[in-house]
């Protein structure tokens, strides 16, 4: 009896862990093929990173990666990347009816908030929990008053240069001349050919990306900021630019920094009280520029707060902007026909 007993007991335990082991196994296999099931297609354009492609997608680089078997960080354009899903785990899963506000989860880019009717800066400074000082020392304000629709950032972006996964680390270190050189030659390409001058400068700026910064630099060992902009200028838009960012900032027309155009030059105090920096505006808040900081070329964003403090402006070079500012200058106004129309006829 006692052994039947035993034996019953020993199959009833090894009939439960079997079951435990296959249901694990099941929720396993489940969470892996989760994001699998839930993921999308991408096609790799121009311009395109794994950078900014996993904040487009709020998916991690190695699990783009991992899906797609990359065992690097370039891209060719026209490949199509599979996109995994998330999968929420047991601690994060909220019920379906619950909501929550939507919150930003990279920490690296810029805060804004639109001001709407009611607020003050006291208001805003609670809810965000920065200091009123603060807010209006990010925003270059003199005083608390507030415009609706107006943008105030309350957090600048943090420094990073995502331009680094477009070179390749397998590839034999090059020297200064010859990275010129090279930048050069890709401007000969049909590739670009037929672009605008405008999409020819910034491709052929960040065909240097990473040469070395040197100060007073010209080309031989590295280059200064106002010779890597003379240098880009020259040979892709075939402009002749002087050599310091103090004679830059003299030429060409001011342009607001809310109406920054691709290839706008961006100009700052750092180590002199005149315009002592300058670098080539990318759109999206980007610049990019020889950086003394980083040691090389790079791009970083007007809002980190080193150039956010720095920043004095901008001017526009390039041809044809520049002749519809003139033509837009040269049309009357509504007073002047106004006025043309009430002279008494001769």
């Amino acid at each position: 009896m006692n052994k039947n007993f035993t034996i019953l007991i020993f199959l009833a335990t090894l009939l439960l862990l079997t079951g435990f082991t296959s249901s694990h196994a099941a929720i396993k296999k489940t969470g892996n093929n989760a994001s699998l099931s839930s993921a999308t297609k991408y096609t790799v354009k121009k311009g395109d990173t794994l950078i900014k492609i996993s904040k487009k997608h709020n998916v991690s680089i190695d699990k783009i990666k991992y899906a797609n078997n990359l065992t690097s960080n370039r891209l060719s354009v026209g490949t199509r990347l599979i996109i995994p899903g998330k999968v929420p785990d047991k601690k994060s899963a909220a019920p379906e009816h619950a909501s929550s506000p939507v919150k930003n989860t990279n920490s690296h880019d810029a805060k804004y908030h639109i001001i709407k009717k009611g607020d003050t800066l006291t208001r805003i400074s609670k809810k965000y929990s920065v200091s009123v000082s603060e807010l209006k020392r990010l925003n270059n304000m003199k005083s608390a008053s507030l415009k609706r629709g107006q943008k105030l950032l309350i957090s600048p972006a943090k420094e990073e240069d995502d331009t680094k996964i477009i070179i390749n680390d397998k590839e034999a270190p090059k020297t200064t001349p010859e990275r010129i050189q090279e930048a050069k030659e890709f401007l000969k390409s049909d590739e670009i050919s037929d672009m605008s001058i405008r999409d020819r400068l910034t491709l052929f700026a960040k065909k240097m990306l990473h040469i070395p910064y040197k100060f007073g630099g010209t080309g031989n060992t590295g280059l200064d900021c106002s010779s890597y902009v003379q240098k880009v200028y020259t040979s892709a838009a075939g402009l002749s630019l002087p050599r310091s960012a103090r004679e830059q900032y003299k030429i060409g027309e001011p342009v607001d920094k809310s109406s920054l155009n691709v290839g706008d030059l961006v100009f700052f105090r750092t180590y002199a009280s005149f315009p002592s920096h300058v670098g080539i505006y990318l759109g999206n808040n980007l610049f990019i520029h020889a950086s003394s900081k980083s040691k090389k070329i790079v791009i970083n964003s007007l809002d980190t707060p080193y150039y956010l403090k720095r920043y004095i402006g901008a001017r526009k070079l390039l041809p044809e902007e520049i002749q519809e500012i003139e033509k837009l200058e040269k049309q009357p106004s509504d007073s002047d026909e106004q006025a043309i129309q009430q002279q008494p006829a001769k």
